[in-house]
């Protein structure tokens, strides 16, 4: 009985073991492959004392963004829905809250092909400076997508940390 309970086990480890492994490879590509000088990071990001707004979208993003954010980023920050952030005056001051965090869907890989599965999760991360009307995005994409923000959000807290 215990050699059956083995058999069946083994292999749900193993499943286990390699879904990790692969979630931490995104982690770190994102790290290495997110950085000011591939365009996803702006450059005066952490020179002044702003407020990033984190665009929510829909439950289940929402909740592992929030999660993340949490867990992970230095700086001041708020989570809004677009519609609060068009419709509430208090959020048009770009002094205050000069950068916005979101993402797009996208069908394409980096070189323009389009995916054969046609995976909607395919998220395409950017920050968007108000003040300067800049829009940084993320050229690498993942469907791991909570895996590759948390890849952004280390390098957005270096690169607010070396600015102080």
């Amino acid at each position: 009985m215990k050699r059956i309970q083995l058999a069946l086990l083994l292999p749900i480890f193993s499943i286990i073991f390699l879904f990790n492994s692969c979630a931490t490879l995104v982690t770190d590509e994102a790290k290495r492959l997110i950085t000011e000088e591939s365009g996803a990071i702006p450059p005066d990001l952490g020179k002044e004392n702003t407020t990033m707004i984190f665009l929510m979208y829909h439950g289940s993003y929402n909740r592992y963004m929030k999660r993340n954010v949490r867990n992970i980023y230095k700086g001041n920050y708020i989570f809004l829905r677009k519609r609060e952030f068009k419709n509430n005056k208090k959020y048009q001051d770009i002094s205050k809250y000069r950068y916005v965090f979101g993402f797009e869907y996208t069908l394409l890989d980096p070189e323009g092909k389009y995916f054969f599965d046609d995976n909607p999760d395919v998220k395409k991360f950017f920050i968007y400076d108000r003040k300067t009307n800049t829009t940084y995005t993320t050229e690498f994409m993942s469907s791991s997508w909570s895996r590759l923000q948390i890849g952004y959000l280390h390098n957005l807290n270096k690169k607010i940390a070396s600015q102080k």
